[in-house]
């Protein structure tokens, strides 16, 4: 199948989407202080999050106690101090928070970095005696797999020296954890996060005796077989093939390898690097969609944009291209709903990171005013987010989908493509029965028309021209090459 780089044009002035962006919660109230709201979990109709109040202002006794853990109905007076896990000012930073056999779970720090679990009360704030023979577990990557939870742990009884860091343990949830079973000679230290994929675990680690020829790969450790096996060694040699990433769409796991986007089925000779993808860097964030992966990249002349990933065509294409005095949109934190993936990304006036969202073939800007969007998560028909006003720091917002209007002006994408091309170009269904227009270089008008397909057929000498678009809202042009 053919494989092609489809590019984009921004179209300045165009339409923007108006939306109601609300503050649930100034929980740090001391005027710009930042209650910084991170790692936001939903579980049985909450969401849980890290957050830290300075001011003491909501918190129990009006103190500073760190940050700690809070529980949001997305309400105001929903949104509480859960409880001050590591006493005094000093913080328990919540994190890796999960859920497993319907109870909530996350790392947290009081006299040791340990595994605790929650209901949204203080008394339902328990630690947890992840493994009763040792201190500081510190529990991270939880997978699931055939009713067992899988972390990683920074300690392990018996160990020897240089054993210690980042082995993998299963738990049941009532039982002490336990090291993973495994028939080799050595042992695995895992470095990035673990993803379940034909029910294995896959992970990007070491194993002993092969790192001194290997380096770090593409590993999946086999419960049922007990063995940690080399997929792939992508970065030959003794090079580490640096992976992220791990995202599933439909029978296929991709991730970052080595800066390019990667897939595998599972097979040494079917984990290959996306050759429709490979005048691309700066592959991250990637998140499957509607049979599509959304990804950052960078072609290297337009910065870091959003582009997809269709397997079925086998094509990418470029949908943001965002330009500007900062010539970066640096998608992240993607979150899907109700027919759109919503995510934070810079409009190319600066390097602040608003609310947008696309339906895989355009991208809007939701909001103007509310920046440094973050953590974006989805509860009951909203989204909810850290962000901040400009005036009191960094908070807790909420977006309700059904307030977007069409009323100012915004930034829309829109896909022109293939380009360069022979004899046509594709437009969006959006644009038909607009006028376009069609000129050389010398300014002189060679083609014009009204938009009767999504395609629009060209009879063109080979060089550049310029295509005109006028719409209701605005007029955009762009480049094509004609070859």
């Amino acid at each position: 199948m053919k494989k092609q780089l489809l590019s984009i044009v921004a179209v300045a002035g165009a339409l923007i989407l108006n939306a109601q962006v609300t503050l649930v919660k100034e929980i740090n109230d001391a005027g710009s202080s930042n209650s910084s709201p991170a790692n936001l979990t939903v579980h049985n109709g909450q969401i849980f999050f890290s957050a830290d109040d300075s001011n003491g202002s909501n918190t129990p006794g009006g103190a500073h106690l760190g940050k700690e853990l809070w529980v949001t109905d997305g309400t105001s007076t929903g949104t509480t101090f859960v409880k001050d896990i590591r006493t005094g000012n000093s913080s328990s930073n919540p994190g890796n928070l999960f859920t497993f056999n319907n109870k909530l779970y996350f790392t947290a720090f009081d006299t040791s970095s340990e595994l605790w679990t929650s209901d949204g009360t203080e008394a339902g704030t328990t630690k947890v005696d992840l493994m009763s023979t040792i201190t500081g577990e510190s529990p991270q990557r939880f997978v699931e797999l055939d009713g067992l939870a899988y972390f990683t742990v920074g300690g392990q009884p018996g160990s020897t020296t240089g054993e210690t860091v980042n082995k993998l343990v299963q738990w049941d949830g009532v039982n002490d954890a336990v090291q993973v079973a495994d028939v080799g000679a050595g042992y695995e230290v895992i470095l990035q996060n673990m993803i379940v994929f034909n029910n294995q675990i896959f992970m990007y680690m070491n194993y002993s005796t092969e790192d001194a020829t290997v380096g770090n790969e593409l590993y999946a450790y086999n419960p049922t077989a007990d063995t940690f096996s080399l997929i792939k060694d992508i970065d030959t040699g003794t090079g580490d093939s640096s992976i992220s990433n791990f995202t599933i769409l439909g029978s296929t796991l991709y991730f970052e390898a080595d800066n390019s986007l990667w897939k595998t089925d599972g097979t040494t000779a079917g984990t290959l690097a996306v050759a429709s993808a490979s005048t691309l860097a700066g592959i991250a964030n990637l998140y499957a969609w509607n049979d599509l992966l959304f990804f950052e990249g960078d072609d290297g002349t337009n910065g870091d944009q959003l582009y997809v990933f269709n397997p079925t065509l086998d094509t990418v294409t470029n949908i943001s291209n965002i330009s500007g005095s900062d010539n970066n949109h640096d998608p992240e934190d993607f979150t899907a709903y109700n027919g759109y993936v919503y995510y934070s990304g810079e409009n190319g006036t600066s390097s602040d990171k608003f609310l947008f969202r696309t339906d895989g073939v355009t991208v809007s800007q939701l909001d103007a005013t509310i920046k440094e969007i973050d953590e974006v998560t989805v509860l009951n028909g909203m989204l909810y987010f850290e962000g901040n006003n400009g005036s009191t720091g960094k908070e807790l917002y909420s977006f309700d989908p059904s307030t977007l209007s069409v009323d100012n002006t915004q930034a829309e994408i829109i896909s022109v493509y293939p380009n360069p091309t022979s004899d046509y170009i594709m437009v969006p269904t959006t644009l038909v029965n607009t006028n376009y227009t069609i000129h050389d270089l010398s300014g002189k008008q060679v083609s014009q028309g009204v938009i009767s397909s999504e395609k629009i057929e060209l009879n063109l000498n080979s060089g550049m021209y310029l295509l005109n678009i006028k719409t209701d809202l605005s007029s955009i042009t762009k480049k094509i090459m004609v070859k």
